[in-house]
């Protein structure tokens, strides 16, 4: 009982606003059913117990592509599969290993070097203004694993992440199967996910 009270009142802040005293609410609600355990017997925020390690913009992660492509578990028109990680231990693949696939904006002209020129990028650095658990980064890390359509030469910047139980070699003819690996990111997710993803 103890563990339910600390949880409301970690949910519910009496400063907060009505707006921000039913999001915390739904939070705690979504935290109860998804994570209970966590959220209850851990000193995690209804918001860390949802979405997993690592949530907003200053972490440096990339979002997932169904926050930002209609709800699609896929690479957006105009982007290409870039390279991918593997994170062992996912609760989200039955305790076993989750993969992560770098969506990488194409450049809209040519020029020298690994990354598109600033002028030939054809999305800018920004995070989700939603107020769901996957705001992370969007078009802003220009960084390739490269394991993946290793014939283009140039990429714009990793816009978001497709995620999968299933190795992305076995998925994508144009991908290898040299594994790169960040276990930290095994369980995190967003609420357009479908739970084994």
């Amino acid at each position: 009982m103890k563990s339910l009270v600390r949880a409301a009142t970690r949910a519910v802040d009496h400063r907060t606003d009505r707006r921000g005293f039913l999001f915390r609410l739904g939070m705690a609600s979504t935290a109860m059913i998804v994570a209970p355990l966590d959220f209850l017997l851990r000193p995690v925020s209804a918001q860390a117990a949802i979405c997993g390690p690592a949530p907003g913009c200053n972490d440096g992660y990339t979002a997932f592509c169904c926050t930002i492509n209609r709800g699609i578990n896929s690479c957006p028109p105009g982007h290409f599969v870039g390279g991918w990680w593997r994170a062992t231990g996912s609760s989200y693949c039955g305790s076993g290993s989750r993969y992560y696939i770098d969506c990488h904006a194409r450049c809209t002209c040519s020029g020298s070097g690994n990354f598109c020129s600033p002028s030939c990028k054809p999305c800018s650095c920004n995070c989700p203004s939603t107020a769901t658990c996957d705001k992370r980064h969007v078009c802003c890390a220009n960084f390739r694993y490269g394991q993946c359509n290793t014939g283009i030469a140039q990429s714009g910047p990793v816009t978001c992440r497709v995620v999968t139980c299933t190795a992305p070699h076995l998925l994508y003819d144009s991908c290898g199967s040299t594994v790169l690996s960040d276990n930290f990111t095994a369980n995190q997710t967003a609420p357009c996910l479908a739970p084994a993803q």
